[in-house]
C-alpha cells in the first residue's frame, strides 16, 4: 500500500505554482489546498469568507479594521486566520495524502516526516510576462503587481515563520518554472513523491 506523502509548494507570484500543485495532485489522485483553507478558517472562526480574505497570506495591515466584526482588530484577525489555517494544515495532513500552496505549509509541517517541500521560481521578467498574458494587463502593471505580491508573500512568510521565503532552507527542491514549464516541473514532483510512496 503507498505510503502518504504532503507536498507542499511555495511560490513566486506568476511562477504557476498553483497551476503546477493542480497538475500534480490530479496526477497523483490526491487533494489540493489553496484557498479551500480560507473556507475551513471560516467554519471554525465563525467570520466570513469575504473578511478573511483580506488576511490571507498577509500580516496586519488597518485598511480592513472598518469592515471587521465589532471587537476584531486587524492585527488579531491575520494571527487568528494563520492560527487557524495552521490547525488545518496539521488535521488536514494528519489525515491524507494532499498538496499544500503557501501559507507557510512548509514551517507549519517542519516536523511532520512524509513531507516533499517545495519552491516553485521564474526570472522577474518571465513572471511579469505570464501575469501581463494572464490578467491582460499592461506590462508596467504587471509589474508592479508582481513586486507587490512577492513583497507581502515574503512578509508574511518572514513574520510567521523563522525563516527566509524564497531560500532552500527548509525546502527539499527548488524548481526554475521558466527551465522546467508546468509540465516538466509537475514530472519531477510527480516522480519524486512516487519513489517516496513506495519507499
Amino acid at each position: 500500500m503507498a505510503k502518504k506523502i504532503i507536498i507542499t509548494i511555495g511560490r513566486e507570484f506568476g511562477s504557476e505554482g498553483h497551476e503546477i500543485g493542480r497538475q500534480l495532485a490530479e496526477n497523483l489522485g490526491i487533494s489540493m489546498y489553496d484557498r479551500d483553507l480560507l473556507t475551513i478558517a471560516a467554519k471554525k472562526s465563525g467570520i466570513a469568507v469575504e473578511t478573511l480574505a483580506g488576511a490571507d497570506e498577509k500580516v496586519a495591515g488597518r485598511f480592513l479594521e472598518p469592515y471587521l466584526p465589532t471587537g476584531i482588530e486587524q492585527g488579531t484577525l491575520n494571527d487568528k486566520l494563520f492560527s487557524i489555517q495552521s490547525s488545518a494544515i496539521l488535521d488536514i495532513a494528519a489525515k491524507e495524502s494532499c498538496v499544500i500552496i503557501g501559507r507557510c505549509a512548509d514551517y507549519i509541517l517542519r516536523d511532520t516526516p512524509d513531507c516533499i517541500h517545495v519552491f516553485i521560481y521564474a526570472p522577474f521578467e518571465e513572471r511579469v510576462k505570464i501575469i501581463s498574458e494572464k490578467h491582460k494587463m499592461k506590462a508596467d502593471e504587471a509589474k508592479k503587481l508582481v513586486k507587490r505580491m512577492d513583497s507581502i508573500r515574503n512578509t508574511y512568510y518572514t513574520y510567521y515563520s523563522d525563516r527566509k521565503w524564497n531560500t532552500k532552507e527548509g525546502k527539499d527542491i527548488l524548481l526554475n518554472r521558466a527551465a522546467f514549464g508546468i509540465d516538466g516541473c509537475v514530472s519531477i514532483l510527480e516522480t519524486m513523491a512516487r519513489k517516496m510512496m513506495e519507499d
